[in-house]
């Protein structure tokens, strides 16, 4: 089936990957649902699609060039509290929509911290409405953000949240090239192997299947829409940079000559600059053409990149893995705060946005079956330290010369969550028919029962390899 790129939004399939990104928040006033959702349906004209992206990226290059243009892309997600109260026939056979990102951050994404301090997304400042501002002039970004956020204040919506986030040369704060291994969206990307659907709602997540819809759907609102996962990731780059000081020191005698640098690499599992860890390679390569021109059973003893390596852990390739299929998500962030360097104490992290058609399935299990587990995707993997939780101390096997040597993070975490949501990006002809009448009928009322049951059931019960 042919993609409907003016329908699908831009930033899912394509991403905005302009310089800087405006991030607002907008919690729904008491009994102003209806008036909200009135004011989202007349957005969906703004909403940048797809097909937009396409025509554009030459007009939005254009403005780090000296252009004037004034472009600002758009997206739009609405969270799963407000899109309940306001479609009552649309619902959703995925878990984590369905409970929302709140009820599944501690047990499932193994969050503890005080959602009451949460920045974004607190029980008090529910994350109903997420809008994405991308540009590359900071100017036009704020100037449409303060426009929209002054019509939503007018419709019942409130600001909870307001962030800028910027591009840091492609890097995250850590230091380390970001989004180096995509997944490549067949019919979109060059070379594409992994089937639309697993990103896009109404297309095939394997070829020869049935087009996919995870919920009950009656007036077919759901069709190019996908689900977007937001969370707010601060990142304390001084105690990661200390603690891998510290630590090549202490591991000179099993490897000598290890340096920080070379410690921080095998933890993540790339050098910064995107090239794999491999033997003998203890400085920095660079990036070369072919950084993601490779995969895992050549190293089966994991000497070259480390099981528990960040990268692997969420991609093992065809390597050693406990599933058939691996999860894929497209991951859409982008930094906040400052570089490090230029301003220590300053808080900053990662705007983490991933896409996805099932959230349970895909960044769940990605988090919950593997990152936070010290035994997957393979047996002798050990913790993900670099984003991996876990209650008590984590460690991670390294192959060194000397032997196998376990690393330990000393009860350290070098990321901290600080809020998000779980949303629905709908297709734009879905966000302008938000106000329409609810569907006749008793069916899909009944599907609808049952599918919170099992849903209750499944959760409660721990099924399908997650926590409840």
């Amino acid at each position: 089936m042919e993609l409907d790129l003016r329908e699908i939004q831009g930033n899912v399939l394509a991403g905005f990957n302009t310089n800087m990104q405006v991030l607002i928040g907008l919690s729904v006033d008491a009994g102003r649902a209806s008036d909200a959702a009135a004011w989202l349906a007349g957005l969906a004209p703004s909403v940048t699609s797809m097909a937009d992206i396409r025509e554009e990226r030459g007009i939005m290059k254009a403005q780090l060039t000296g252009g004037t243009g004034e472009r600002v892309w758009l997206g739009i997600g609405i969270g799963s509290d407000f899109l309940a109260q306001i479609r009552e026939d649309l619902f959703f056979f995925d878990a984590g929509f369905t409970l929302g990102f709140r009820k599944r951050a501690r047990p499932v994404l193994g969050d503890r911290t005080d959602q009451n301090a949460w920045r974004v997304g607190s029980p008090d400042n529910p994350l109903d409405v997420l809008l994405i501002f991308g540009s590359n002039n900071e100017g036009a970004a704020d100037g449409r953000a303060d426009e929209l956020l002054a019509q939503a204040a007018a419709a019942g919506l409130r600001n909870s949240y307001r962030e800028t986030a910027r591009r840091i040369d492609d890097l995250e704060h850590f230091g380390f090239r970001d989004g180096v291994s995509q997944p490549l969206v067949r019919g979109i990307d060059t070379g594409g192997v992994i089937d639309a659907g697993n990103f896009v709602f109404g297309y095939a997540r394997k070829a020869g299947e049935n087009p996919y819809l995870p919920g009950g759907d009656p007036k077919g609102y759901l069709r190019n829409g996908s689900f977007l996962v937001f969370r707010r990731l601060a990142q304390d780059v001084g105690a990661f940079r200390d603690f891998c000081h510290r630590k090549a020191k202490a591991l000179a005698q099993h490897f000598p000559g290890l340096t920080a640098a070379h410690l921080e690499a095998l933890i993540v599992g790339r050098w910064p600059k995107g090239a794999l860890t491999l033997i003998g390679v203890t400085t920095d390569p660079g990036q070369r053409p072919n950084d993601n021109a490779f995969d895992f059973p050549s190293d089966p003893l994991w000497a070259e990149c480390p099981l528990g390596a960040h990268i692997r852990k969420v991609n093992p390739r065809s390597g050693p893995k406990d599933v058939v299929d691996v999860p894929r998500i497209l991951r859409r962030g982008i930094p906040f705060g400052p570089p490090f360097d230029s301003d220590p104490p300053a808080e900053r992290g990662l705007a983490f946005i991933s896409y996805q058609t099932s959230i349970q399935e895909q960044l769940e299990f990605l988090t919950s079956a593997w990152m936070n587990s010290p035994a997957a995707p393979a047996g002798s993997a050990g913790h993900d330290l670099l984003v991996g939780r876990n209650n008590g101390p984590r460690s991670m096997p390294i192959a060194f010369p000397s032997g196998t040597v376990e690393l330990s993070d000393d009860g350290q975490q070098w990321i901290t969550p600080t809020g998000g949501g779980y949303l629905f990006a709908p297709g734009k002809t879905t966000l302008g028919r938000l106000t329409e009448p609810v569907a006749a009928g008793v069916g899909w009322r009944a599907s609808k029962l049952l599918s919170k049951a099992s849903i209750f059931v499944n959760s409660t019960l721990g099924i399908g390899g997650l926590k409840p």
